[in-house]
C-alpha cells in the first residue's frame, strides 16, 4: 500500500516518508478526515518548540557554527606548525648543550662576570642614586642658612664614613671631594657670621660648636687643644675686626674732630679756643661703642671658650696668648685717639664727662679681668694745668665716691624697710593701730608667721634711696662748692678740732643750699616715690613695679607720677636745709667738747669725728622729723588716694576735720627712727668716703 503510493504521488522512498505512508494505508475513512487536523496541530507544536529552541540557543549555536569554521582553518596550520617544531628540536637541543658546556659555573667566563656586574648594579640602583644626591643635599644645607648647618654637617659625615668603607670606589672619592669643598665653605660662612655686629651669646655658641665639629676636617694633623686655641683666637679676630668696623664708622665725626683740632693748632698759645664740641661728641660715642662691643668680646669670648677662659691653677701660669694680646690691643684702640684729641677739649665739664665715660669702660672690663686704669694717667692732659693732682685721680675719685654713695644709700633703704613700711601703713586712711598692723602682716592665710612681709616694696625703696642719695650728695657737693666763690656764703670761723670734711659755710647758705637739692633730687625721683608708698601700703596688691606704674598712668596719667609733689617739696625742703644747718652747728659744738675735754688740739681723730657726726645726724634727723611729719602724712594719703585727697591744702583740712590734729603726726616715731638711722648711715658714710677717696672739697 505503501510502495504504491509512493508511485502514485512520486515521492522518493526515504524511511520516514515510507513510515508515514504505510501509517496512512492502515487508517480508516473517519482517522483520515481527521489526519488533516491532526497533522496541522503536529506541525504547529513543532513550530512553537522550534522557536523557543531558536530564542534559547541561537547566540551558542552561531558560536559554535563559527568556532567550527576557525577550527577548520586553524587544525592544518596547527599540524604544519606542529612539524616545524617538530623538526626543530634536535638542533635546539644541541645549542643548549653547547651553552651549558660554554657557560657552566666552573668556567670563569668574562661575559657572566659581566653580567653579574650589572645585575648588581640593577639591584642598588636605588641606592647609587641616593649616593649621588648626597652633593646636592649638602650644598642645600650649606647655602640655606645656619638653622640647617647641623644637617650639613651630618651629611658630611655620612660622606666620610662611606668614604672610610670603601676608600676604593671613585663614585665615594669624587662625592667625598665635592662634600670638602662644601665644607670648606661652610667654614668660611661660619667664621663670617662671627663677626655680624648684633651677634648674641646664644648665636655665638650655636656657632662655635658647628666650628668644633668643622675644623677635625680642615686641620685633620693638629690636635685637638690646637683646634680650639685655633678657634678661639679667630673668635677674636672676627669680632676685633667688627668692633673696628664699627668705629670706622665714625669717620664724619672723626673727620669734625680733627678740623677742629686743626683749628686749635691755628690758635696757638693764644687762648682764644674754645670749642671741642664735635671732638667731644666723637670721644664720647668712640667710648660708647668701644665699651660696649668690647665687654661683650671678652664676656661672650669667655662664655664660649670656657676652657681657654677658665683662671690657671698656677699662678705664674701666664694669661691665655689670645686674651692677653686682645686686651692689650683693645686698649691701644682707645688710648689713641684719646692721647690725640682729649688735649683739643678745652671746657673742664666735658672734659670730666669722657674721664668718666673712660673710667667707667675700665671698671666694666675690669669685672673681666681686664682693667686698664692704671694705664689712663698719662692720657691727654690738659696744657697749663695748675691742680696738684692730675685730673684723671680727681675723676676716679669722684667715680669711687658716687660708686660708695649709692652702695651705702641702697644697703641703709633695705636694712630700714620694715619701718619705712609701718611708717606707711599708719600713715594711710582708716588705719589700725601699729600693733595689729604688725600682726596682720606676721601672719599668712596659713597661720604661720611670714617676717619677709616686713620688706614689701624693697626693690622701689632701695632704687630710690641708692638713686636719690647719690644724686642728693651730688648735687650738695656741687652748690657747697660754688657757694664757696663767694665771700658772705662763707663760714669764717676757726676749724680747729672740727670733724666735718665738708666746705664751711654760713647758716644761711647750709640751709638754701641743703633745701635746694633736696627738692632738685626729690622732683627726679617723684615716680619711684609714689610706686613705693603704694607698695608699702595696704590698699594696692602690685605683682611688679611694672604693673604699679601702669595702674598709675591708667588711673591719673602722667601727672599721677608726681602726686603730692608740692607736699613733698614743703616737707623735704625745710627738712633737708634745717638738718644741713642742724647737723653742722652740732658737729662744731660736739667738736669743741671733744677737744676740751680731751685736751689737745687740733683736728678731731677719725674714730672720734666718725662718732661726732653720727650722733650729730641722729640728733639732727630726728628733730627735723618731727617739723616735716605733718607734709609727709599729707602726702601720703595724695599718693595713695589721688582722688579723695586733690591738693595739700584740701588734704590737711580734710584729715583734721575727718581724724583730728594728730593724723598728721601718724607714724611720727617711726619716721623718727628711720630718719635718725639712715642720716646718721648717709652722713657719716659721706663724710667718711670724702676723708678716705679725697675728693676736693
Amino acid at each position: 500500500m505503501a510502495d504504491s503510493l509512493l508511485e502514485t504521488l512520486g515521492l522518493s522512498a526515504d524511511d520516514e516518508t515510507h513510515t508515514y505512508l504505510a501509517h496512512l494505508g492502515g487508517l480508516t475513512t473517519a482517522s483520515l478526515d481527521k489526519e488533516a487536523a491532526s497533522l496541522a496541530q503536529s506541525s504547529q507544536s513543532i513550530h512553537v518548540a522550534l522557536q523557543a529552541l531558536s530564542k534559547k540557543s541561537h547566540a551558542p549555536i552561531i558560536r559554535a557554527v563559527t568556532q567550527h569554521d576557525v577550527l577548520r582553518q586553524s587544525l592544518p596550520t596547527l599540524g604544519r606548525e606542529a612539524a616545524k617544531l617538530r623538526s626543530s628540536i634536535p638542533k635546539i637541543d644541541s645549542e643548549v648543550v653547547r651553552f651549558s658546556t660554554a657557560f657552566s659555573k666552573s668556567s670563569q667566563c668574562a661575559i657572566t662576570a659581566k653580567r653579574r656586574r650589572d645585575l648588581l648594579l640593577l639591584q642598588n640602583v636605588e641606592r647609587l642614586v641616593d649616593v649621588l644626591e648626597v652633593p646636592t643635599l649638602l650644598e642645600t644645607a650649606v647655602t640655606s642658612g645656619p638653622a640647617n648647618h647641623s644637617s650639613a654637617l651630618d651629611l658630611n659625615g655620612h660622606i666620610r664614613r662611606l668614604h672610610s668603607l670603601y676608600p676604593d670606589s671613585k663614585l665615594i672619592s669624587s662625592v667625598a671631594e665635592e662634600a670638602d669643598s662644601l665644607i670648606y665653605q661652610l667654614a668660611l660662612d661660619l667664621v663670617h657670621s662671627l663677626g655680624t655686629p648684633g651677634l648674641k651669646l646664644a648665636s655665638a655658641i650655636r656657632t662655635a660648636s658647628l666650628l668644633r665639629r668643622v675644623l677635625p676636617d680642615i686641620l685633620p694633623s693638629t690636635t685637638k687643644d690646637a683646634q680650639e686655641k685655633t678657634l678661639g683666637l679667630v673668635f677674636l679676630l672676627r669680632r676685633t675686626a667688627t668692633l673696628a668696623l664699627m668705629l670706622d664708622a665714625l669717620e664724619p665725626l672723626r673727620n669734625l674732630a680733627d678740623s677742629e683740632k686743626a683749628n686749635v693748632k691755628s690758635a696757638g698759645k693764644s687762648g682764644s679756643w674754645s670749642g671741642g664740641q664735635h671732638t667731644e661728641r666723637y670721644l664720647k660715642r668712640y667710648v660708647e661703642v668701644f665699651r660696649e662691643h668690647s665687654f661683650a668680646i671678652i664676656s661672650m669670648f669667655r662664655s664660649v671658650f670656657v676652657s681657654q677662659a677658665a683662671e690657671p691653677t698656677d699662678p705664674l701660669q701666664p694669661v691665655p696668648q689670645g686674651l692677653s694680646t686682645l686686651v692689650l690691643h683693645l686698649v691701644d684702640m682707645l688710648l689713641e685717639p684719646l692721647d690725640d684729641y682729649l688735649p683739643v677739649i678745652k671746657d673742664q665739664s666735658s672734659r670730666d664727662s669722657i674721664l668718666t665715660q673712660v673710667l667707667y669702660c675700665a671698671g666694666s672690663l675690669g669685672r673681666l679681668g681686664g682693667d686698664f686704669g692704671l694705664l689712663l694717667f698719662g692720657i691727654g692732659p690738659r696744657e697749663g694745668a695748675l691742680e696738684a693732682e692730675h685730673e684723671w685721680v680727681e675723676v676716679a675719685r669722684r667715680h669711687r665716691f658716687l660708686t660708695g654713695r649709692l652702695a651705702s644709700g641702697v644697703g641703709s633703704a633695705v636694712l630700714l624697710q620694715p619701718l619705712d613700711l609701718l611708717k606707711t601703713r599708719a600713715q594711710q586712711p582708716n588705719h589700725t593701730s601699729l600693733a595689729t598692723t604688725l600682726r596682720q602682716m606676721l601672719r599668712s592665710p596659713l597661720g604661720r608667721a611670714t617676717p619677709w612681709t616686713l620688706w614689701r616694696g624693697t626693690v622701689p625703696s632701695a632704687l630710690r634711696t641708692g638713686f636719690g642719695s647719690a644724686l642728693y650728695f651730688t648735687l650738695l657737693n656741687s652748690l657747697r662748692h660754688r657757694a664757696l666763690r663767694f665771700e658772705p656764703l662763707r663760714d669764717v670761723s676757726s676749724k680747729a678740732g672740727y670733724s666735718s670734711q665738708l666746705p664751711t659755710l654760713s647758716n644761711m647758705a647750709n640751709l638754701a643750699t641743703g633745701a635746694t637739692a633736696r627738692v632738685m633730687a626729690g622732683m627726679a625721683l617723684m615716680p619711684l616715690t609714689i610706686i613705693k608708698v603704694r607698695f608699702e601700703s595696704s590698699k594696692y596688691s602690685y605683682g611688679t613695679m611694672w604693673a604699679a606704674a601702669r595702674d598709675i598712668h591708667r588711673t591719673g596719667g602722667f601727672r599721677g607720677f608726681f602726686a603730692g609733689f608740692g607736699a613733698t617739696a614743703i616737707r623735704d625742703g625745710p627738712y633737708a636745709g634745717t638738718y644741713v644747718l642742724l647737723y653742722e652747728s652740732l658737729k662744731k659744738r660736739l667738736s669743741r667738747i671733744s677737744v676740751a675735754a680731751r685736751g689737745e688740739s687740733g683736728q678731731a681723730g677719725s674714730r672720734d669725728a666718725a662718732a661726732i657726726n653720727f650722733t650729730s645726724a641722729i640728733v639732727a634727723g630726728g628733730a627735723c622729723s618731727i617739723l616735716s611729719n605733718p607734709f609727709d602724712a599729707i602726702k601720703t594719703r595724695i599718693q595713695l588716694e589721688p582722688n579723695a585727697y586733690a591738693n595739700m591744702m584740701q588734704a590737711c583740712r580734710t584729715m583734721v576735720r575727718s581724724e583730728g590734729v594728730r593724723s598728721l603726726f601718724d607714724g611720727l616715731a617711726l619716721r623718727m627712727t628711720r630718719k635718725a638711722l639712715s642720716s646718721a648711715l648717709a652722713w657719716t658714710a659721706y663724710e667718711e668716703l670724702i676723708r678716705i677717696g679725697g675728693v676736693t672739697r
